[in-house]
């Protein structure tokens, strides 16, 4: 009864004095506000991570105009795999400095990764300290795909299984529970152009996730439909319509603050791996068919430029509280 109280003055605090901004990621702070990780990737893709310094001598990373671009290696044939080295095609992985707790995280995107055969980007938050494991994965996909893949990953136990009149997207497979022993995660799919080139023929859009004590929902709105509201700075979710993925507690089992501890912002993309790689390869798209390689490390280290398209082009990152 306590925390219902306590949500529902959250709720009506919110009504009264809006969602304000707390941090704004742009062209003009990029490089300052991101760590550009280069440690071995955690989903053992085929990837090789690079730091700001070299990313930049290669040309994967500059600024236009007012736009952040990021990109992978589209010159080079990858290193093969050896006892000492991974091997993989370089790219960028990026963790915000900063975290946050609760409010509203809003990534406005030109461009994103296309739908090309052997990726895997992601935009998504997640616990960078000591604590449980809480990940939030706002906006995923693999391969020659079109519709993005929202998912929450837990240590502790956390399940969603929301009505169809909830939210737009559907359930990926009957995927509800989140735990990482379902390596799936509770997953919902979003509507055709909400990922990788079907989202850029549209101008890209944006991508947004409003977390609570009681909720995680992530909304999506392509070039054109992209709220007034978000345009001008003062976000408000009341007025969106039902999110893309609603992970509501009334919908399950989850104590979100139990699970989601505060979380950094993390942007990456990798290459084969479990999602990419594999049976995704082989079975679950056409990839093996339409390149004519048999597995997806050979194509990504041997055909640099069908990666020309795999780049992110960001116009800002913002977090409202």
């Amino acid at each position: 009864m306590v925390s219902r109280i306590i949500c529902a003055l959250l709720v009506l605090f919110l009504c009264v004095h809006g969602y304000k901004l707390v941090h704004n990621y742009d062209h003009t702070n990029w490089y300052d506000s991101f760590i550009f990780e280069t440690l071995p990737d955690p989903t053992h893709g085929f990837v090789e991570y690079v730091s700001l310094a070299e990313a930049q001598a290669l040309g994967m990373t500059k600024i236009i105009g007012n736009q952040v671009y990021m990109s992978v290696d589209t010159t080079y044939n990858a290193q093969p795999p050896t006892a000492a080295f991974g091997g993989g095609r370089k790219s960028i992985w990026l963790e915000s400095k900063d975290e946050f707790l609760h409010g509203l995280l809003i990534g406005d995107f030109a461009h994103v990764p296309g739908s090309d055969c052997g990726t895997w980007p992601a935009f998504w938050t997640i616990r960078n300290n000591p604590g449980p494991y809480g990940e939030i994965d706002i906006y995923e996909g693999f391969n020659d795909i079109e519709q993005v893949y929202m998912t929450l990953h837990t240590d502790g136990d956390c399940t969603f299984n929301p009505p169809s009149n909830a939210q737009s997207g559907v359930s990926n497979n009957d995927n509800f529970d989140c735990q990482l022993d379902n390596p799936v995660g509770c997953s919902v799919k979003g509507p055709v152009g909400s990922y990788g080139s079907s989202f850029n023929a549209q101008g890209g859009g944006v991508f947004a996730m409003e977390w609570t004590s009681t909720f995680i929902r992530i909304y999506f709105f392509s070039r054109n439909a992209i709220p007034a509201d978000i345009i001008a700075g003062k976000p408000d979710p009341s007025k969106w319509g039902i999110p893309a993925a609603d992970f509501d507690s009334q919908y399950g089992g989850c104590d979100i603050d139990a699970n989601f501890p505060p979380q950094t912002i993390y942007f990456d993309t990798t290459f084969c791996g479990a999602n990419a790689g594999g049976k995704s390869w082989t079975d679950w798209t056409d990839c093996s068919a339409k390149t004519g390689y048999s597995t997806c490390e050979d194509y990504v280290a041997n055909v640099p430029h069908a990666f020309d398209d795999a780049y992110w082009l960001v116009n800002s990152v913002k977090v409202y509280q």
